[in-house]
Parts: structure tokens; sequence; C-alpha cells
């Protein structure tokens, strides 16, 4: 069929089809975003239909050459039937047997492997808990790279990609055998196909259950500490246990959850930390657990929660968990160093103070905004920086000689300790500075933490 300076719809596919063997399916999706409401192989099947007539007309019309070389491309390289039936009348020649070249892996059409590929998806996944699935795929590099060529060669410009098509085709069919439901934002487990090695792998998407500790004893750190002698190895230092301390807060929380969910691995996410030798009290510090691919999404979360207590001999208690979701983690992060806490502490002076001083200091340091330089003491992990910090509140009183009692209303990420040292000048001002002696931090307690995602339900 003679090409046009601008060819449509049927130029254009009388020439794929003169030049390549195509199937229904994959002749109509590359019009697939042209009247859409029907299915590719029915366009496929309507443009061969439409174009095996015209070659009819033609021939009959007296010009043969050009009617029978569009109608053999029909019959070999489209293997239309009807086609084939008016080849035969007229005696005319094709090639037979052709497979598409889009879509067929080892002499067999991909899509007519779906029902064999959802079996053993099925088979795959009978000890996997979830609700919510998506399906994928990847599709051999030889069937992508011809599927560019031809839309180059051809100017398709509303055409639908292989992968796009199976994985529509694939996931209507998992979606059947499963009787689970297709989420595109937040599936809980993912299939893909690989047509290059004819696998199925099955990607489960992380747990994140969302709650507060409370941390009842100090010498208890967030994370898990390794020594910093031998790096985790184990030495004479650490009697080789490879820990500068023995336990965390996110192990004791997080393993009993890992192992109810029956996932592989765990990630602790905290609205913040309290530092090693600080009680953590009050309505707990807000928190997410990460389960990596678990099999289990059902918890009885009560059970777990006195679970918890258990196993960290009260060290660690828990409350309200629930399930909740990434974008509620990032939430919970982002929002971390804009929370509003509050802590109680002991201060140590090196002279006794008078109520003047004390009162002095109070009203100083209340409703300011303090320059904070990243203190010595973990200037090993976080960047030398200078951070503006809002003090809303400071309260103090005398609690015996040498010793203050102290309250402190400050914005999430204020340092307490060296709020009351000064830390050599690197937080100004400070209660050192503001009743004009040392001061040091003996006892430290966290006692609420007021944030913005107690307003949020995932």
């Amino acid at each position: 069929m003679a090409r046009r300076e601008n060819p449509g719809i049927l130029d254009i596919a009388a020439s794929l089809l003169e030049e390549n063997p195509l199937c229904d399916r994959c002749l109509g999706r590359q019009f697939a975003w042209l009247s859409t409401g029907t299915s590719n192989d029915q366009r496929g099947h309507s443009i061969k239909l439409i174009l095996s007539m015209m070659a009819d007309e033609t021939i009959k019309s007296g010009a043969k050459d050009e009617g029978r070389k569009l109608l053999a491309a029909l019959a070999g390289n489209g293997a239309f039937a009807p086609a084939q039936t008016l080849a035969e009348k007229e005696e005319l020649d094709y090639e037979k047997d052709k497979v598409c070249c889009l879509c067929t892996m080892d002499g067999e059409c991909a899509f007519d492997k779906i029902p064999e590929i959802v079996q053993r998806a099925v088979k795959n996944t009978k000890d996997i808990e979830f609700q919510t699935f998506l399906a994928g795929s990847i599709p051999r590099p030889t069937l992508a790279e011809r599927e560019d060529e031809l839309k180059g060669q051809h100017d398709l410009l509303y055409g639908e990609t292989l992968r796009s098509n199976f994985n529509r085709e694939f996931g209507k069919q998992l979606a059947v055998a499963f009787d689970k439901t297709v989420d595109f934002d937040r599936p809980e487990l993912v299939v893909v196909y690989d047509m290059q090695n004819d696998s199925v792998r099955l990607q489960i998407n992380p747990l994140f259950i969302y709650g507060r500790y409370r941390k009842m004893v100090v010498g208890v750190p967030q994370s898990r500490w390794d020594c910093t002698e031998c790096n985790g190895k184990g030495c004479d230092v650490c009697h080789n246990t490879g820990r500068r301390y023995p336990d965390s807060i996110s192990e004791y929380v997080s393993l009993p959850i890992q192992e109810a969910a029956k996932g592989t691995r765990f990630k602790f996410h905290g609205a913040g930390r309290e530092d090693v030798d600080a009680l953590m009290l009050g309505t707990g510090r807000p928190f997410v657990v990460e389960i990596s691919e678990p099999r289990v999404r059902t918890l009885n979360l009560s059970k777990l929660e006195k679970r918890i207590r258990k196993k960290s001999r009260k060290k660690v208690e828990v409350e309200g968990l629930r399930l909740t979701n990434r974008q509620h983690l990032q939430q919970l992060k982002s929002e971390s160093s804009e929370n509003v806490k509050e802590y109680s502490a002991i201060i140590k002076t090196d002279r006794e103070l008078t109520d003047e001083e004390v009162e002095r200091a109070e009203r100083e340091l209340t409703g300011i905004d303090l320059a904070q330089r990243t203190p010595t003491r973990v200037a090993h992990r976080r960047s030398d920086l200078t951070r503006t910090k809002h003090i809303y509140e400071v309260r103090l009183k005398k609690k015996r000689s040498h010793e203050l009692e102290g309250y402190f209303k400050v914005q999430g990420g204020t340092y307490i300790k060296e709020l009351i040292s000064g830390d050599e000048g690197r937080t100004v001002p400070s209660v050192a500075d503001k009743v004009g002696s040392a001061c040091l931090c003996t006892e430290l307690i966290v006692t609420a933490i007021h944030n913005l995602e107690t307003d949020h339900n995932p």
C-alpha cells in the first residue's frame, strides 16, 4: 500500500504489517490512546478487517498488484484468518506460521503465558498475608528495543507499551485468582514477572506500626550502640560482646513486633531521642517501627504492648500501638524538630545561689531564642552547626544548697544539658550564664512531647 505524505491510521497499520508480523493485540496497542474504551485485541482486529476489505476492493477494482501485496501482508504477517481465506481464493502465496515480533518469547505469546504465571504467583504467596497488591513485569530487552524501533520508524504517537498492556492483563487475572484488591499507590504486595528469566518475584512491602514508648530506667540507648574500640567485632574492652551497651529501646520494641509479623528485619524511627542517661516518661516518645517483608499483617497489638514490657523487664513501656503508613512516618520525622518538649532536671551549681539570681534567670530565659552550636559530646555524629531554638518557658527552684530543680519547655532538638551548662560558650544564653555559676545537669527526665502527629490518622 503506497505511503502517503501524511499517513493516517490505516496507512501506518498497513506499513507496519508489510514489514513486521503483528498479532491483533500488538497492532491494536500501537493506537491504544485513540478511541479508548475497547481492548487492544478488538482494536487490532478491526484495523485488520478494514484493511482486508480495502485489499479486496483494490483487487476487484483492477489494481491487483497493490491489493495482493496488502492481502499477503495481512494473511502472513497479520495471521488474519479472513485475509487468509481471501488469499486462498486468489491463489496467493504468503508466509505462514509467523509469530508476533513484539510479544513472542520462545515461540509463545507473553499474554498466553499469563494463566500459568498467575498459578505460580498464587503458589508462591500461599503463606503471605495481604489484602492489596500490584502486578508488574520486566519485558525482555529485545522486545522493548524492537518496540522502540517501530515507534521511531513509523512515528507512533498513541501507542501503549508491552509492559503496560501486560501488567493490566496480568493484574486482572491475579485479582480474580487472589480475590484481592489492586492498589496502585500503597500495595502490600507487588508481583513482578521477569520475561527474560521466566521468573516470578515477590516484593512484600513494609509494615509500619506507630506507638509511644516510655523509658523507665537510665543506661539504655535508643538504638544499638556498638563498642567504639572494636566497632562491634568484640574485644577486651567490651568483654567480647561487641557492644557498649547490652540493649536498646529499638530492640526491645521492634524485635517482638518483627517476630509476630514474621519479618526479616526492622527499622526503628523515633521522634527525636533522649540521652542514654535520661528517662523518657509522661505520655512517651512517638515512634514508628518499620518491618521489612512481613508475612503476617494482622497483629494483636495490645498483646504486643504487654510482651514488650515483659521482654524488657519493665525497662520499656509502649502504648497506643496502631498500624500506620510511610507518609505518617515521614511526617513524624519532619515534625520532630518542631515539636514542643518538656523536661525536668536536677542541676548542680558550684555555689549557693540567691533567690533573686534564680528568679532573674527564669525571667531572662523564658520566651527567647537561643543560639546553640552542636554540642561537643555529639560533634562526632552531627554536623558542626549553630542552630536557633525557641525556649518557651523555664522554671527554676532551689532544692537544697548547691542544687536546683529545673523545668524546661522548649522547641524540639534543643540540647537541655547544654542549655544548663553553656557548653563552654557554644550555647548562648544558658542557665550558667544567667546565674553566674557553673552548672551541671545531674538528672534529666523527658516529661512530655507535644506534636502534630496526634491529630493525624493514617
